[in-house]
């Protein structure tokens, strides 16, 4: 019988085996072009749902147009391509099966020209032609129906390990691999190359995104780019072959136009989704804040922002809205929210009641799961309900719960003219003096929005270097 499992398998990966249009070679593909479009066209709602869409309407069509003018040029021009600037801050490009590709807007201020954004979107519709995304995602659904046979046709074999299993082949085809990164290095190079800009803003872009992995210190923090595209040492290397063979020509750089485009960039949070200042979340549009224990690190998205301590996952806070009903429920209304929107979390109500919290009406409770313990609040503001929940497992409950009543009672409102005083940090630019440092033009802002390392980064330099007097360099400001 396991015999017999394992050749429906390998039958199965044998039919799923396309001629990949952008290489030539056989590649796993159980999608035809239609369900990949649609796939990624499914996905992309959610993409911008979760991260939302930059509010700069120039941005959007810039990078739009330079993107197309690629795409046209690639192996799989008559895709429904689509290029969007996401409304968050870390330094990140990606790609759907489809032709669904973004950059974020953290990702724009580091970029030294035109050339380079050129090159972020050309490796990114590569992966996209290449079927890269298409084929992790075969890989995944071969893997899951491996499993679904294996439960069926040797159960004392594979039963017990399913949960684990399959979530380890989810992560481990989550991430493209080394060969499908120099694929999308070599198609990008090329399409950037073909459409006009210099292929070499691809090495500036490495070897950027490289200076920024060393400043982290530490995996957490390194930008997500290079999370999902690692930079081993020799890429560097081979992208410069790459460029090379693509010889000389009449290649666009436009670095004086791209810097030009930059002040005004959103750094760091958002009003739309919010800002975090120290340990207090305030959203100027919702007019609400919300301070978080010290020492722990505040994670803002579109739809939530959680926070936990530092290199601990025992026990989080989470904030986000649950209701917009107009009026805010009733007390009865909300009760019967909280109860219900619990128990589909599978989270048994211990003890709750109706409260004020600095004013606004809330239902705060205690709940317990299989393995955590609860304390959430329910509380109204304006027309909108929000959850403030800290959640921590059962042995750590005890110690957390005061933590979380702090953070629970301090949630507040705000004034419009409060709210209209919080503005994000956005890039701007400066002209360095004689004596100035990266450290000291760091420094001179406050609160500090950018470290020194990460300004000379950003400037296309290292923070051993010396920032050229008279040039004009970018920097952070006050919105």
């Amino acid at each position: 019988m396991v015999r017999r499992y394992g050749l429906v398998v390998i039958a199965v990966v044998a039919m799923a085996c396309v001629t990949n249009p952008a290489t030539g070679r056989p590649q796993l593909n159980l999608l035809s072009e239609a369900q990949e479009i649609a796939l990624g066209r499914e996905a992309d709602q959610q993409i911008r749902a979760e991260m939302g869409v930059y509010d700069d309407a120039g941005w959007q069509a810039y990078v739009t147009r330079v993107g197309m003018a690629m795409a046209k040029k690639s192996h799989r021009p008559n895709l429904p391509w689509s290029f969007v600037v996401v409304d968050a801050s870390a330094v990140n490009a990606f790609a759907l099966p489809g032709g669904f590709i973004y950059v974020t807007r953290g990702i724009l201020p580091f970029l030294q020209s035109e050339a380079e954004l050129a090159n972020v979107l050309g490796h990114e519709i590569a992966h996209v032609t290449a079927l890269h995304g298409a084929s992790a995602y075969s890989k995944q659904q071969l893997t899951g129906l491996g499993l679904g046979l294996g439960r069926i046709l040797a159960p004392e074999r594979y039963g017990g390990v399913f949960g684990g299993l399959e979530m380890a082949m989810s992560l481990a085809f989550l991430k493209h691999g080394r060969d499908a990164e120099r694929e999308a290095d070599r198609l990008g190079v090329g399409y950037a190359s073909a459409s006009g800009w210099d292929p070499a803003g691809m090495v500036g872009l490495l070897s950027t995104l490289g200076r920024l992995s060393e400043a982290s210190g530490s995996s957490r923090g390194v930008p997500n780019f290079l999370t999902a595209h690692p930079l081993p040492e020799d890429r560097i290397a081979a992208v410069k072959d790459l460029v090379t063979a693509e010889g000389p020509g009449a290649q666009t750089v436009d670095a004086a136009e791209f810097s030009g485009r930059l002040p005004g960039v959103v750094w760091g949070d958002s009003r739309e989704q919010g800002i975090v200042r120290g340990r207090e979340f305030v959203h100027p549009i919702l007019r609400i804040a919300l301070r978080f224990p010290d020492g722990w690190e505040i994670s803002n998205s579109a739809s939530q922002v959680t926070a936990q301590p530092a290199g601990e996952a025992q026990a989080a806070v989470v904030l986000r809205v649950v209701s917009n009903a107009s009026g805010g429920p009733a007390q009865t209304a909300r009760t019967q929210m909280a109860r219900t929107q619990m128990a589909a979390a599978k989270l048994t109500e211990v003890s709750g009641g109706e409260t004020t919290i600095n004013g606004q009406r809330a239902y705060v409770g205690t709940y317990r799961g299989e393995q955590e313990v609860v304390r959430a609040a329910f509380i109204v503001a304006g027309s909108t309900t929000y959850l403030v929940a800290g959640v921590a497992t059962s042995q750590a409950f005890g110690s957390a719960q005061g933590t979380f009543a702090n953070t629970i009672e301090s949630f507040r409102t705000m004034t419009q003219a409060e709210a209209d005083q919080i503005q994000p940090f956005r890039v701007g630019q400066y002209s360095v003096r004689s004596g100035d440092t990266w450290t000291s033009i760091a420094s001179s802002a406050a609160p500090r929005p950018i470290g020194p390392a990460t300004l000379a980064i950003m400037n296309g330099a290292t923070a051993a270097s010396r920032p050229p007097v008279s040039a004009r360099i970018r920097v952070v400001v006050s919105g």
